[in-house]
């Protein structure tokens, strides 16, 4: 908790999905300049919010392998975090319009899959 907090006081901007509900798991609150998540990027307000593992497999094209066996490795988890937010950046970059199309495209393509990703190819 104290390494955390130092980063915190430090200004360090954490990268993660859904890192709301971890700082909230260990009671510390982070301003949210500080706070680039996932979850909140690919966010259309008044629709669900996306799973990691689905952002993975639409915008990066990554199938996590630890969300195929129903375990968490957080490891994993960070990595690909920091990948989707790496494909916000570039799209980001391209204009709003651009990230707005990719945003609607994900959504679109969720419903279509009934938000489910299929097995990894062999």
């Amino acid at each position: 908790y104290l390494k955390l907090r130092q980063l915190v006081d430090a200004g360090c901007v954490f990268v993660g999905h859904g890192l709301k509900k971890d700082f909230e798991m260990i009671n510390m609150r982070v301003p949210p300049e500080q706070v680039l998540d996932t979850v909140e990027l690919f966010w259309a307000p008044g629709k669900r919010r996306i799973s990691l593992r689905f952002l993975a497999f639409h915008m990066c094209e990554i199938h996590m392998s630890n969300r195929l066996h129903d375990t968490h490795d957080s490891i994993e988890d960070a990595r690909t975090a920091l990948q989707i937010y790496d494909k916000y950046v570039e799209l980001r970059a391209q204009g709003q319009a651009v990230l707005d199309a990719a945003i609607d495209e994900l959504y679109r393509v969720g419903r279509e899959m009934s938000w489910e990703v299929p097995d990894a190819p062999d």
